[in-house]
């Protein structure tokens, strides 16, 4: 029997036995093609200069590891970064982010694209990061430095990729996410004016997660994307790495249709941990500092964790677009 009939053999009996592993085994995707563009995402980066862990930007271990996140971005050399929330702890001042994510992610910023977090927030209309990026975190607002929007849209290769502002209660008079907002509608807009192959959503906030930074509020914005054939959606909030199957609005495992979250909130700035596990949750890891490095084919995605060496990890596979 050859090797990789063996294998087979052996994985179908684990699962009838249910032996089957929380943590996916190492996975070596091809190597990408000429155009298949490289990607950097994660959210939860920067913590403040008076933060105890701060420690000259350095960081300690298990917290303020934001250098040594974005030195594992800088050697992947990407074509663009995904900024997936609460970039600059604890409330997202314009003098925190040049004094701590600038010399660390700040390399990065000409092809970083952000969504916005919660903590961002914490200034006034979010008024440090929309300074901070500038008409890259508002394209549709071009000059907007406070309350802005904070959804757009972009492609990289032949993916589309929309940016979403998963902060429902800070925008629109708290209504924000809800079906009819103009957040909502413009979503449905976008997505049937570009009808890719592949599409990716970054937001801040999960829709799902095995602990308590999963939200509700996203759930009309999740429709949308499911019915429109979304692939994907990255999002943060929670410090932890987290990959489910794909699965429709309702949380049911949909391999022909869903969509596959995964939470990235892992960029540097301190951990949390997990509860009750969801369904469909495949890979978790707490405590874990890293970024998530995507290719992104025609018609597939590979997807590989580059895990901080303080704090080693991998996840990788490869997924197919609708």
């Amino acid at each position: 029997m050859a090797a990789e009939s063996r294998i087979a053999a052996l994985a179908c009996i684990l699962l009838m036995l249910g032996l089957t592993s929380v943590v996916a085994p190492p996975h070596a995707p091809a190597a990408p093609l000429p155009g298949d563009p490289v990607v950097v995402a994660v959210g939860d980066i920067a913590c403040a200069p008076s933060d105890p862990g701060f420690n000259g930007g350095l960081g300690r271990p298990g917290r303020c590891r934001m250098k040594s996140t974005s030195d594992l971005a800088v050697r992947t050399a990407p074509a663009s970064v995904f900024m997936l929330g609460d970039a600059q702890y604890n409330s997202g001042s314009l003098a925190d982010f040049n004094a701590s994510y600038a010399p660390s992610w700040g390399r990065l910023k000409p092809i970083t694209r952000p969504a916005i977090g919660n903590h961002e927030y914490g200034t006034p209309g979010a008024g440090g990061y929309f300074t901070y990026f500038g008409n890259a975190a508002t394209p549709r607002q071009p000059g907007c430095v406070k309350n802005c929007e904070g959804w757009y849209s972009f492609d990289v290769g032949r993916w589309h990729v929309v940016v979403l502002n998963s902060e429902c209660t800070k925008i629109s008079g708290g209504t924000g996410c809800a079906v009819g907002s103009p957040q909502q509608q413009w979503l449905a807009a976008d997505l049937a004016a570009h009808p890719a192959k592949c599409t990716v959503v970054l937001q801040h906030r999960p829709r799902w997660s095995s602990n308590n930074f999963a939200s509700a509020d996203v759930a009309p914005l999740m429709d949308t994307m499911y019915r429109y054939g979304v692939d994907l959606l990255l999002a943060g909030h929670s410090h932890t790495y987290e990959r489910f199957a794909p699965q429709n609005p309702s949380g049911v495992r949909d391999d022909a249709r869903g969509i596959r979250e995964i939470v990235v909130g892992t960029g540097g700035s301190f951990y949390s941990g997990f509860a009750t596990v969801m369904p469909n949750s495949v890979v978790r890891k707490a405590h874990v500092f890293g970024v998530l490095k995507l290719t992104l084919r025609p018609a597939s995605y590979d997807w590989a964790f580059v895990a901080d060496p303080d704090t080693p990890f991998t996840d990788s596979g490869t997924g197919h677009c609708h």
